[in-house]
C-alpha cells in the first residue's frame, strides 16, 4: 500500500520569516521525504475594502518514514 503524501503551506511577506518557520517544521518533523515544493508571490488583501500586500507561499509535499 503507497504512504500517504502530505502537504504543508507557509505564508508570510517577510522571507526571512519563512526561512525561520520552515527551518522549525523541518526539525520538528525530524524526518521525511520532501518530494516537491512550490514557491509563489502573490497579492493578497486583508479585508475586502484594504488594498493588497506582497504574500509569499510555499507549498511543500512531503511522505513520512514507513513506521518499523
Amino acid at each position: 500500500m503507497p504512504r500517504p503524501m502530505r502537504v504543508k503551506f507557509f505564508m508570510s511577506s517577510q522571507p526571512s520569516e519563512l526561512e525561520e518557520r520552515i527551518n522549525m517544521w523541518l526539525d520538528h518533523l525530524g524526518s521525511a521525504t520532501v518530494i516537491r515544493t512550490e514557491t509563489r508571490a502573490t497579492a493578497v488583501a486583508e479585508r475586502s475594502d484594504d488594498g493588497t500586500h506582497p504574500v509569499i507561499v510555499v507549498t511543500i509535499w512531503y511522505e513520512l518514514p514507513e513506521a518499523a
